[in-house]
């Protein structure tokens, strides 16, 4: 054991200048929380290469250890956060964040305090040696950075603008689309929390959700840093800002998750009596919701908008023509998937057919406009059955045989695809053959009678012309490939990967 002595006396010299400074408001510094994880990593595995994870007397020591190499990390992480709300361009928010972040260092400030507490316990129990050591720390009186060098380093010149400012910002916008991410910044009511953890809240999740923002930081990074775009447009500093936030406030949801999932509710009950927790599970869960994920979402909604302003400046305005959706036009389904798509880009798209303009965001001007093609549907087949020559024929006085005349005719119009069935149960009973001249006349008479009444439905090849923004009807010829989320039977269908985000 001489060696897990020698390995533990940095971190019992680093519980001891906590206890000593439990009350300087300017404890944990980054210095002291820096040494703290690293001292903490390299002591947790050492006592798991004994077999610390399996032993009575020691696992508690070790869950100890483990606390502080986690508490500290994700210390620093908000001790970062609060440095970065002066630096990070930012949008406002419903909350005061400085205000809350200063209150969770407040709260962690205690449970390096509980934790150093529980460490130096816990070695007593173990036989670890626990003299008094001298720590070799100053106070904790970080100096704020008020020199900057010189920013004369040559930037490099980025020529297409607007098509990586439009890429990144429809990355945020397919991230804030997300299922996973809604899922991760679910808006819970506080007697809510524990039934959050871990469905759907997850620790693999959360992390899953922050590594997403981190790549999209790195992409920034990557083309953007050290170039001449952000002097071009002001607005992706706040992009960045935005990112960055997200990432660091999703970094230290991943680290709350993980212990209350892993080191508290996993834990056998005889287990936890030997762990005095840093936290209770309580304010653990409530920390998670109140601070990371609930700031998290207040940073992701306040940017939504300026990434569709983003995308609106560079816009390209284009036209497609594509076929309506087969199954009753632009019912519910279609028509919300239509509005979606436009209100995720933030953009105008305008709907024409026959000259008459409708909006694609709203759904109830796609439902006028289906007005329209259902008018057109009906005017259509009555055209198309009043020229065929055989049907030009007088309507016969006997029911029966006018019955069996329209079951020809539906049939041929089936056979040949003028029509679709939904019910096969048509009900032909109680003709009037006083009221049209010809079988054309009744059938095209039967016909809208069965298409108001949803029987059935007017095959038709009527096209529609979107204008606007080239991105949102780049998705929206997707979405028309696609049948619009439906087969020719109205059946929801699988939407492809690009339109991932109309799936949540």
């Amino acid at each position: 054991m001489e060696q897990v002595t020698r390995y533990s006396r940095p971190v019992l010299e680093l519980c001891q200048f906590a206890l000593l400074s439990r009350d300087n408001p300017n404890f944990p510094c980054r210095d002291f929380l820096n040494h703290l994880h690293t001292e903490s990593a390299r002591l947790e595995e050492l006592v798991d290469h004994y077999g610390a994870q399996t032993n009575e007397v020691w696992f508690a020591f070790r869950e100890t250890i483990a606390a502080a190499k986690l508490f500290s990390n994700l210390t620093y992480s908000v001790v970062h956060i609060r440095s970065a709300l002066s630096r990070y361009r930012l949008l406002g928010i419903d909350g005061d964040c400085a205000g809350k972040t200063g209150s969770v260092i407040t709260m962690l400030r205690d449970a390096i305090v509980n934790i150093s507490n529980s460490i130096i316990e816990q070695a007593h129990y173990c036989e670890i040696e626990t003299y008094d050591v001298e720590t070799g720390f100053s106070p904790c009186e970080e100096e704020p950075v008020v020199f900057r060098l010189p920013a004369d380093r040559s930037v490099r010149h980025v020529a297409k603008v607007g098509e990586i400012v439009v890429y990144l910002a429809t990355r945020f916008l397919n991230l804030s689309e997300d299922r996973n991410v809604r899922d991760v910044l679910i808006e819970a009511e506080d007697d809510r929390y524990s039934a959050c953890v871990p469905d759907p809240i997850s620790e693999e999740l959360v992390r899953a959700v922050e590594t997403r923002f981190h790549n999209l930081q790195s992409l920034y990074d990557t083309y953007i840093f050290e170039s001449d775009i952000e002097q071009q447009n002001e607005k992706l500093l706040y992009l960045r800002g935005h990112v960055s936030m997200i990432y660091h406030l999703l970094s230290t949801a991943t680290d709350l998750v993980h212990y209350y999932t892993r080191h508290m509710s996993s834990l056998r009950r005889d287990t936890v009596k030997m762990i005095r927790f840093p936290m209770q599970p309580e304010t653990i869960l409530e920390l998670l919701f109140e601070y990371p994920l609930r700031y998290s979402r207040y940073y992701m909604e306040s940017a939504v908008h300026l990434c569709q302003t983003m995308i609106q400046s560079y816009s390209e305005q284009t036209v497609i023509v594509v076929p309506i959706p087969r199954y009753r036009g632009f019912h519910v389904r279609p028509s919300m998937l239509v509005s979606r798509i436009v209100a995720h880009y933030g953009s105008t798209v305008s709907v024409f057919l026959n000259n008459h303009r409708y909006n694609a965001a709203s759904p109830l001007d796609l439902f006028r406009a289906n007005e329209e093609i259902n008018a057109l549907k009906r005017r259509q087949i009555a055209d198309m059955l009043s020229r065929k020559p055989e049907l030009q024929v007088p309507v016969p006085a006997d029911p029966s045989e006018c019955r069996h005349e329209l079951q020809l005719i539906f049939m041929r119009l089936i056979h040949a695809d003028e029509i679709v069935l939904y019910d096969t149960d048509l009900d032909f009973e109680g003709i009037d053959t006083a009221v049209e001249a010809t079988m054309a006349e009744l059938t095209v008479r039967y016909i809208r009678h069965f298409v108001s009444i949803a029987k059935m439905d007017i095959r038709s090849t009527i096209t529609i012309r979107f204008e606007g923004d080239n991105r949102a009807l780049n998705d929206l010829e997707i979405l028309a490939n696609h049948g619009y989320g439906e087969d020719h039977m109205g059946n929801n269908t699988v939407l492809p990967a690009e339109l991932s985000y109309l799936s949540r």
